[in-house]
């Protein structure tokens, strides 16, 4: 009983620190990429917008994720008088996989759309590093803009989202995992 009572603090814990720091770096990251994507009115480069895209809207589904961490709590919580009635362990650490897989996936997606960010912007730079500055750049090529620095800073905001996840993620499915006697002992003893 007294285990499950501190399960449910700790899911509460990490659930909603994971759903707002998840929540705060996603919403950025597609601030970020629609503000981009207007002010150029297109899409500069596909590849880098749907894979960024991708990862955006994973990090989205993982941030709600988390928030179910936090309902999950409560059904723990409730059920701590009478275990027998407490979600199974398999369904928790089930759930938990799903969420470190869907985070994986997301962190994926962000890290290949910041490469190919990268990619883009080295291409640019170099291409157009012989050309002074005072003159215009020739025909088909185009110089490396504040917009196109600002696409990294919203992958890099997508990875650290599904970093977030992923650390709150694991962290639960470590404490869910552990031996009745390891989970009473604390951290570092």
């Amino acid at each position: 009983m007294r285990r499950l009572e501190k399960t449910a603090r700790y899911f509460k814990n990490l659930g909603t620190l994971g759903f707002w720091s998840q929540l705060v770096c996603t919403i950025v990251s597609a601030g970020i990429l629609a503000f981009s994507t207007v002010v150029t009115g297109k899409v500069t480069a596909p590849f880098t917008f749907y894979a960024t895209a991708a990862g955006i809207a994973a990090a989205f589904i993982s941030s709600f994720w988390s928030f179910g961490y936090i309902r999950l709590s409560e059904r723990l919580r409730r059920t701590s008088k009478e275990p027998a009635k407490a979600p199974p362990r398999a369904d928790v650490v089930n759930s938990l996989k799903n969420g470190i897989v869907l985070n994986i996936l997301g962190m994926g997606a962000a890290v290949l759309g910041m490469q190919a960010t990268v990619g883009a912007l080295v291409a640019k730079a170099l291409t157009t590093s012989a050309v002074p500055y005072y003159q215009a750049a020739a025909p088909g090529q185009s110089p490396v803009l504040a917009l196109d620095v600002f696409l990294v800073q919203a992958s890099a905001n997508t990875i650290l989202s599904h970093f977030l996840g992923l650390a709150s993620s694991l962290e639960l499915l470590r404490s869910v995992s552990l031996p009745p006697a390891e989970a009473a002992a604390p951290a570092g003893a």
